[in-house]
């Protein structure tokens, strides 16, 4: 997969999930909600650039584990730093913003694995 296929296929998707989890969540307007989720989800993005990204590329639940995992720190950090909220609303905005987004990875990651072909024939 190219990056730019990430980039338009799952970054976009993945940005979009969180900020209106967040804005659901009365992190703050939508508009700020979806800056927030921007800002959280470039920084995971440019730890996966910078070199991760080879470590993680395992394909599977193992893969999958491995990233979500790794977005959850990265992305708690990040609002952590931003200062906005306590500590306790930042936690729970990202758990539950990355169990979204994890779940539209899952669920891709479980329609490119299954074979469907049998089911209409």
């Amino acid at each position: 997969m190219s990056i730019a296929t990430f980039f338009v296929f799952h970054f976009v998707q993945i940005v979009l999930v969180e900020s209106i989890v967040m804005w659901r969540l009365k992190w703050g307007t939508y508009r700020h909600s979806a800056v927030d989720a921007l800002m959280m989800n470039f920084a995971s993005i440019l730890g996966l650039l910078l070199g991760l990204a080879p470590l993680i590329r395992g394909a599977g639940p193992f893969g999958l584990m491995l990233f979500c995992t790794y977005s959850l720190m990265v992305e708690t950090v990040t609002l952590m730093l931003l200062e906005r909220h306590p500590w306790k609303k930042v936690v729970s905005t990202v758990v539950i913003a990355n169990l979204c987004s994890c779940v539209l990875l899952a669920g891709e990651s479980f329609m490119n694995w299954a074979d469907f072909s049998g089911l209409f024939r």
